[in-house]
């Protein structure tokens, strides 16, 4: 019975010097300074050591008349101030906000690409399910019951920090159950993951993202910034860079890549002067936002101080005509005079320069959005003559009627609204 007892008694040693074999623990922050850590729940108890602000601790049960029993990263056991600590955030719900009131669109999938599941009134509190991309995975209550689906996040307002994690060469990084690498993982997420801040540490943050809830090292989570609650439906709450596309041969286009790899699927192909959101800044690679299409751009062909090549179109050399030119002896014939054979007789048929120069249509007229040449397969309207918010995506062939025409930019009526399109996608 007594070496029972000792094997036990060495097994609950062990069990506590090694946090690597902890499932599962809440932990705290240190705030307001240095900390003193108590032998018993009083102020005036002995002291075992000093921990700075942003110093993690793990709760070893529940707070007696406001003292917390902890355990430090160097492995002391005592008791600190709750109000000196800082604990995790829920973060998991929501308002729908939308700039006009009236409904936002619950989608199946994270793309205007995908069909309404439903309308979600604004000012519904919905549960946030996943927020690990743009478009946030959401449980929605209605007047007919309550559904799951996809909703940009510019139309929810949230009280959260969100960051992403980035490697240098584009893998997966370990998520853990405690703020150290001496824990287990429980998983990893891919670069480019969205996640969560649920707690702010020193070396680590406890997050939320791809299914996962545990802690990560900041050295591999960027762009760290904070949803406020003040969304319009007119942008995102993450910190991002605004870049534009910039490649050095003003005729060629550049790919937006479903992963960071050349050999990877392209979504999309842009001009110099598209605007992209930049999330995730890499060396070769950086995460980026066209519209709401997210994807990856190889960071040398992205400007970044607002200045870029302006883009141009390939010109092709005409095909020669198989008509055999005729032989200057004829121009220079006496009969009839020199002057007669330069003098155009008029005809019905308009001058060359009439054919190949159509007049711009005037307004009312009617015409149709295409793609641009080598811009993919969808057509951008925007609300804006700068073409900078993006007000819906058309398919090719889209009937509109024309309001303005210009070099670069065309007002037009397109269901019933107006909007702004590039002159490249007009046909007429």
């Amino acid at each position: 019975m007594k070496t029972y007892i000792v094997r036990l008694i060495a097994l609950l040693a062990l069990l506590v010097l090694l946090p690597v074999l902890a499932l599962a623990a809440d932990f705290a922050v240190v705030r307001g300074g240095r900390l003193n850590l108590r032998e018993y729940a009083s102020s005036t108890s002995r002291s075992l050591g000093l921990y700075n602000t942003g110093s993690w601790v793990r709760l070893e049960g529940q707070a007696v008349n406001g003292w917390w029993p902890v355990r430090t990263m160097d492995g002391k056991t005592g008791y600190m101030s709750g109000n000196y600590l800082t604990f995790a955030a829920t973060g998991n719900t929501g308002v729908v906000r939308y700039a006009n009131g009236g409904y936002v669109n619950l989608r199946r999938g994270p793309s205007l690409d995908y069909q309404v599941i439903t309308r979600v009134t604004s000012g519904t509190t919905v549960t946030i399910l996943d927020a690990s991309y743009e478009w946030n995975y959401i449980s929605a209550p209605t007047a007919s019951g309550t559904y799951t689906g996809y909703m940009h996040e510019s139309f929810i307002d949230k009280s959260t920090t969100t960051s992403t994690v980035t490697t240098r060469n584009g893998g997966k990084v370990n998520v853990r159950p405690g703020p150290s690498s001496a824990y287990k993982s429980i998983g990893s997420l891919a670069t480019g993951t969205r996640v969560t801040v649920l707690l702010k540490g020193n070396g680590w943050y406890q997050i939320s993202g791809g299914g996962l809830t545990g802690f990560m090292s900041t050295s591999y989570l960027s762009g760290t910034g904070s949803t406020v609650g003040d969304n319009t439906g007119s942008g995102g709450g993450t910190s991002y860079q605004i870049a534009y596309v910039n490649n050095p041969r003003s005729t060629q286009v550049l790919n937006l890549r479903e992963t960071p790899s050349q050999s990877s699927r392209s979504l999309g192909q842009y001009r110099n002067g598209t605007q992209v959101r930049v999330v995730s800044y890499g060396s070769t690679w950086c995460e980026v936002y066209v519209g709401t299409r997210h994807g990856y751009m190889m960071t040398r062909y992205l400007s970044f101080d607002g200045n870029y090549i302006p883009p141009s179109y390939p010109s092709y050399p005409s095909t020669p005509s198989t008509t055999p030119t005729p032989p200057p002896v004829q121009v220079i014939t006496p009969t009839p005079p020199l002057v007669e054979l330069i003098t155009p007789v008029p005809t019905a048929t308009p001058p060359l320069v009439e054919a190949i120069t159509p007049r711009p249509p005037e307004a009312g007229t009617a015409v149709s959005l295409v793609p641009s040449a080598g811009g993919g397969s969808a057509i951008n309207v925007y609300s804006d003559s700068s073409l900078t918010s993006l007000l819906k995506t058309y398919t090719s062939n889209t009937p509109a009627t024309m309001l303005t025409y210009g070099d670069n930019v065309c007002m037009v009526i397109v269901d019933g609204q107006i909007a702004y399109v590039s002159t490249w996608n007009v046909n007429y």
